[in-house]
């Protein structure tokens, strides 16, 4: 039963135009509505089937869909809400964490609050930057990014007193929290963008994070609505078989 159910549902995906990609989303939707007349016997578990399947692919779709939206992007007459701001970050604390030692943590900056960051990034890329290397529309643009984004999250890692896990470790479990939260954004329609550079490692940026002696700061997060008529960037891969060896004996 359970194999001739799942060749019958390979069957109707097929012939609803729901082979891979961008078309699983929009086919399933379509089938949810025909498949809804035989959702009894055989046919619920073929319902359930494609439930999950539909789940599985939407997830698929959605991280090809990922990207970075920056800054100039965004559309200057709509803030994104808090309750939005808070499914972001929600979803970011639930990353996989070595030891459930949960290292991110995140200071959001809004309102006037993106200008003290402005002006403190744009007065660390002056100190930093070599005077025959400094550029002033960089500099410039250190404080503006920061008021068109609705809000910027400096991306944080708490480290643990006994150092038991290897900061590595810790490292990467922001990056997943980040990851999470930047589908999250994708999936709600908001623009997201993870800025880093030399200025966010700075013993500067710490102080004025106000983070523990141990503790670092792996970037800035920005979050706003595009602007109406964006084009959303296509993106491109090369192909994973480039990236992956096997290894069986």
């Amino acid at each position: 039963m359970e194999q001739r159910t799942t060749t019958t549902t390979r069957n109707l995906s097929y012939e609803l135009g729901v082979k891979h990609g961008a078309l699983a989303s929009i086919g399933l939707t379509i089938g949810a509505s025909v498949l809804t007349v035989i959702a009894t016997g055989a046919g619920a578990a073929i319902w359930k089937y494609l439930k999950k399947q539909r789940q599985l692919w939407d997830a698929e779709a959605l991280m090809a869909q990922r990207r970075s939206v920056f800054p100039q992007d965004y559309d200057p007459n709509r803030t994104v809400p808090e309750d939005i701001l808070n499914k972001l970050l929600e979803s970011a604390n639930w990353a996989p964490t070595h030891g459930r030692t949960e290292p991110w943590r995140f200071i959001v900056f809004g309102g006037d609050g993106r200008r003290k960051l402005g002006e403190k990034d744009a007065e660390i890329y002056k100190n930093i930057t070599p005077e025959a290397s400094f550029n002033a529309k960089k500099y410039a643009k250190k404080s503006a990014s920061k008021l068109q984004a609705s809000y910027v999250i400096a991306i944080c890692l708490k480290r643990q007193d006994s150092k038991k896990i290897p900061e590595i470790e810790e490292v990467e479990a922001v990056a997943c929290a980040v990851q999470n939260m930047h589908l999250r954004a994708t999936s709600l329609g908001v623009g997201a963008y993870w800025s880093s550079g030399p200025g966010v490692y700075t013993s500067e940026m710490k102080e004025f994070l106000e983070l523990g002696p141990d503790d670092k700061c792996l970037g800035l997060f920005y979050v706003g609505y595009p602007k109406p008529g964006f084009k959303h960037p296509v993106g491109s891969r090369k192909p994973v078989q480039d990236k992956v060896r096997f290894v069986y004996e």
